[in-house]
This record gives structure tokens, C-alpha cells and sequence, in this order.
């Protein structure tokens, strides 16, 4: 995905052309997701999220300055609402209730592979922009230029961010693999 493809929609859902939003709604609707997990630790939270932030993207359209900065805008869009779900989840104390705490028992859930849970684990102890990096590059497919201005970092720094969050998980992973 082209940045010009990208700034060329922008301006013409700016115009009114919902099929234009609705494409870059198709192009970026896994990266957001994917922000949007990294900061519930739930699918079902982050697809409501993910809603959130392209109404919210939808409705400050217009306040967009760059259209071929689009993707770092709108990460920052779901950084916000992310954030702002976090604090009223600090608020709301009854979040947990009619649960059983048994139920939460990590022994009580459903086994599931065993390497996946320690990648899962492995992407939790990445900082911010690495896992950010990690799932512009691999998950989303984005050229590296886009990449970089999504992460709002330099070629160089691009690729250390990336290699650092490697081999994070490389270690990770092996050293669960020897337990």
C-alpha cells in the first residue's frame, strides 16, 4: 500500500466519498485492531475500540493536516481512545463481578499451544513502539517507508526497533522452550 494510494483516499473521503473511507477503513482496520489488543488484552474490546477510533477518524477528518500522514494519525487516534478506555476501567471497580474467581485460575482454562502462548507472552513484554513495529511490518504488510511513518521513526531506527523486538522474542521463546 502506497502512501500517495493512501493520501489519495484521504482527500476524497474529506470530499464526502464514503467508498474512499470504507477502503481506508479495509487497509487499516488490522493495524488498529492491533493496537486496540495490545491496550485491553481482549478481541471483543478491541473490535469495539477499533470502531471507536474511525468514527472518531471519520468525524475529525477534516482536522487531518497531512493526508499522506493518515496511518501515524490514526495510530495516534486509537493510542487515545486506548488510553481513555484504560482510565475508565481504573474508574469502574466492578468490572470483574459475577465472575468466579476460580474461573480465572490460568489452570482452569482451555489448554491451547503452548508456543503461542509464549509469543503471546514474549509481545507483552515488548515495549510500545516494538510491538507497534512488529504488527505495522508483519501483521499489517506495510512497505517500510509506510512502516516508518506509522511508527514515527527513521529507516535505521525502523530496523533496530524491529531486530530488538526479535530477538526479545527469540529469547523469550527459546527460554521457555528449555523449561
Amino acid at each position: 500500500m502506497a502512501t500517495s494510494d493512501d493520501a489519495a483516499l484521504v482527500i476524497c473521503a474529506m470530499n464526502g466519498d464514503t467508498a474512499a473511507f470504507a477502503q481506508l477503513y479495509d487497509r487499516f482496520a488490522p493495524l488498529v485492531r492491533a493496537v486496540c489488543k495490545e491496550n485491553s488484552g481482549s478481541l471483543a474490546e478491541a473490535q469495539d475500540l477499533a470502531q471507536k477510533v474511525f468514527i472518531r477518524a471519520y468525524q475529525r477528518l477534516s482536522q487531518l493536516k497531512k493526508p499522506d500522514s493518515f496511518g501515524p494519525w490514526l495510530v495516534s487516534i486509537a493510542r487515545n481512545v486506548c488510553r481513555e478506555f484504560r482510565r475508565s476501567q481504573a474508574r469502574d471497580r466492578h468490572v470483574l463481578v459475577g465472575l468466579d474467581p476460580e474461573e480465572l485460575a490460568p489452570e482452569k482454562r482451555t489448554p491451547r499451544n503452548d508456543r503461542l502462548d509464549w509469543l503471546m507472552a514474549a509481545m507483552e513484554k515488548l515495549e510500545p513502539d516494538e510491538k507497534l513495529a512488529l504488527h505495522v511490518y508483519y501483521l499489517q504488510d506495510e512497505d517500510i517507508e509506510q512502516a516508518m511513518k506509522v511508527v514515527g521513526v527513521s529507516r535505521s531506527g525502523f530496523y533496530r526497533l524491529l531486530a530488538k523486538a526479535r530477538e526479545k522474542i527469540e529469547k523469550y521463546v527459546h527460554e521457555r522452550e528449555k523449561e
